[in-house]
C-alpha cells in the first residue's frame, strides 16, 4: 500500500514539474493570450473599414488591399523617423522651372507655378505679421470670446507652416480679445457675387470697397504699416459675408493707404465643417505666390484644392516654396530610371523620410508619387484610409479656373487607373446651391464622392508615361516601387 502511495506521489511530483514547466514555456511565448491570437488574423478578411483590435504593443486595423478585398493590416503604436532613400540625381533636377508662353488674364496671372514663386504679399521664406480681426455688427452681433477660438486657430497655423516649410517661414499674428463693432451695418455690406472686382453690386459694399470699409474701423487701433495683411472674420450672424473674399491689393483708407492682403472669412465655412486654420493657410498659400487648385479634381488629398480630406501640402508645392530639404525628394529622370523600391512617408504625417518620388518625363513635364494617411493633418480622411496618389505635372500649362479640370486647364493632374475598378467612397458631404441673386441653399448628404481608381492599394499597380507604379507592401508607410513598363 505504501509503495502505491509512494508510485503515486512519484507521479504527482513529476506530473507537477512538467506542468511547470510548460506554463513557463507558455508564460515566456505569450501563450495561450489573446493578442497571439488576434494576430493570426493578419491578411484576414474584415467586415467594416477602419475596425481596430488593440493588441500590446501594436493594433490590428481593418484596410482595402487588391481585388476589392478588406484585410487587418498589423500596425505598431510607435512610429519612428524613416532614413530617407538614396535619391539617383538631386531634387533640383525635377524642380522644373515655369515653361507658360501666353499667359492668360485674370486674378491668377500673377501666382506661380513652379520654382520660385512670384512673391505676392507674403515671403514665403522668413518671418511675416499679420493682423486677424474678429468683426461683428450693430445687426449682426458676435457671440462667444473670438480670442478663445483664434487662440486654437492660431496655434494650428504655426504648428502647419513650421513642419511644412521645415522652419523656413514663419507669420507673427496679432488679434483682439474682443469683437471689433465696425462702423457699417453687415446689411450694408456683401461678399456676392463677385468677389475680386471694386464694383458694388446694387447700393452695397463688395470686393475693394469692402474691405476699405473695414480697413477704416481697423486704423482707428492699428498701425496697419507693421502688417502684411489683414483678416477679417465676421460674426456668424452676418449673412451677408457668407463667402470668402480674397485680395492682394492698394487699399485707400482714411490715413492713407494700406498694400497688403485684404481677407474676408466665408463664414458658411463654419456649416461645412471646415476648420479655420486650413482655410487660412489656403489663403496664405496664395499670398506667398502659388496658384495651388491643382492637382484638384474634387480629390481630397491636399490643402491645395479642397478642405474635407488630407490638409498636409503636396511636396510640388513645397519645392515651389523653396521649402523642401535634401533627402525630401527622390528624383530620377526616366532616361535613367532603373528598378527601385522607395519607402514613402505619408504627407500628412510629422514624420521624416522620404516624402515624394518624382521622375522627370521632359523638360516640362514630371511625375510626382506621394502616400496619404489618415494623421495628423489628415482627420477628415476616414479611419482605415491610406495610398499611393500620382499625378502629372505641366509647367507649360497655366490654371485656368473659368473651366473644368483637365490637362489643358491645370498645370498638375491627378491619373486616374484605368485597370482598378473600384467603387466610389461613400462618404457625408456637404452641398450648397446660390441662385442668381445670392441666395443659398444647403446642407448636408451620404452618398458616394470621389472616385478610389485614383489611389493605389497595396499589390496594386499604375502604368502612365511608360512607368510602372506598384504599392508592394503597406503599412504605417508605403513601399513603392517604380520601373520601366514592360
Amino acid at each position: 500500500m505504501s509503495q502505491n502511495i509512494h508510485l503515486r506521489h512519484s507521479s504527482i511530483r513529476k506530473s507537477s514539474k512538467a506542468l511547470a514547466v510548460i506554463t513557463a514555456i507558455l508564460l515566456v511565448s505569450g501563450l495561450p493570450d489573446a493578442a497571439v491570437a488576434n494576430e493570426k488574423k493578419v491578411g484576414k478578411s474584415c467586415n467594416k473599414i477602419g475596425e481596430r483590435i488593440n493588441l500590446k504593443e501594436s493594433y490590428l486595423e481593418c484596410r482595402w488591399k487588391s481585388e476589392g478585398k478588406k484585410v487587418y493590416f498589423l500596425l505598431t503604436k510607435i512610429i519612428e523617423d524613416l532614413n530617407p532613400s538614396i535619391s539617383p540625381e538631386p531634387y533640383t533636377n525635377c524642380r522644373l522651372p515655369e515653361a507658360i508662353k501666353n499667359r492668360l488674364d485674370g486674378w491668377n496671372s500673377y501666382v506661380s507655378i513652379a520654382y520660385p514663386v512670384v512673391k505676392s504679399t507674403l515671403d514665403p521664406l522668413g518671418s511675416n505679421t499679420y493682423l486677424f480681426i474678429p468683426v461683428d455688427f450693430k445687426d449682426a452681433v458676435g457671440v462667444g470670446s473670438p480670442e478663445k477660438m483664434l487662440r486654437t486657430e492660431v496655434k494650428k497655423i504655426y504648428e502647419w507652416l513650421d513642419w511644412y516649410s521645415n522652419g523656413k517661414v514663419s507669420i507673427q499674428i496679432d488679434y483682439p480679445k474682443s469683437w471689433l463693432r465696425s462702423s457699417k451695418l453687415a446689411s450694408e455690406l456683401t461678399t456676392w457675387p463677385d468677389l475680386a472686382k471694386p464694383s458694388s453690386p446694387g447700393d452695397k459694399l463688395s470686393g475693394i470697397s469692402l474691405v476699405e470699409a473695414l480697413l477704416a474701423d481697423v486704423e482707428q487701433t492699428y498701425d496697419l504699416s507693421k502688417y502684411q495683411g489683414v483678416y477679417f472674420l465676421p460674426s456668424l450672424a452676418a449673412k451677408s459675408l457668407e463667402n470668402g473674399v480674397f485680395l492682394n491689393n492698394t487699399f485707400n483708407t482714411p490715413k492713407g493707404s494700406f498694400t497688403g492682403g485684404g481677407y474676408i472669412y466665408g463664414n458658411s465655412a463654419f456649416e461645412r465643417e471646415e476648420f479655420v486654420w486650413a482655410f487660412i493657410i489656403h489663403d496664405f498659400l496664395h499670398s506667398f505666390g502659388l496658384a495651388l487648385h491643382a492637382p484638384g479634381q474634387e480629390l481630397p488629398f491636399g490643402i491645395q484644392d479642397t478642405t474635407f480630406g488630407g490638409l498636409g501640402i503636396n511636396e510640388w508645392d513645397t519645392m515651389s516654396l523653396g521649402w523642401t530639404n535634401d533627402g525630401d525628394v527622390y528624383c530620377v529622370s526616366k532616361e535613367n530610371l532603373k528598378t527601385a523600391e522607395i519607402q514613402l512617408v505619408p504627407i500628412e504625417r510629422e514624420q521624416k523620410g522620404t516624402q515624394s518620388i518624382m521622375i522627370k518625363l521632359s523638360d516640362t513635364q514630371v511625375l510626382v508619387i506621394e502616400s496619404h494617411r489618415r494623421d495628423k493633418w489628415g482627420m477628415k480622411f476616414l479611419p482605415g484610409f491610406y495610398g499611393v496618389s500620382t499625378y502629372l505635372v505641366d509647367t507649360s500649362v497655366q490654371n485656368d479656373p473659368t473651366k473644368p479640370a483637365s490637362k489643358s486647364t491645370r498645370f498638375a493632374n491627378y491619373i486616374k487607373n484605368t485597370q482598378t475598378n473600384k467603387d466610389r467612397l461613400v462618404n457625408r458631404r456637404y452641398w450648397q446651391e446660390t441662385d442668381a441673386k445670392g441666395n443659398r441653399k444647403s446642407g448636408w448628404v451620404t452618398q458616394p464622392t470621389w472616385d478610389m481608381d485614383f489611389i493605389l492599394f497595396e499589390n496594386e499597380s499604375l502604368v502612365t508615361n511608360g512607368i510602372k507604379i506598384t504599392l508592394k507592401k503597406s503599412g504605417h508607410n508605403d513601399l513603392v516601387r517604380i520601373e520601366r513598363a514592360q
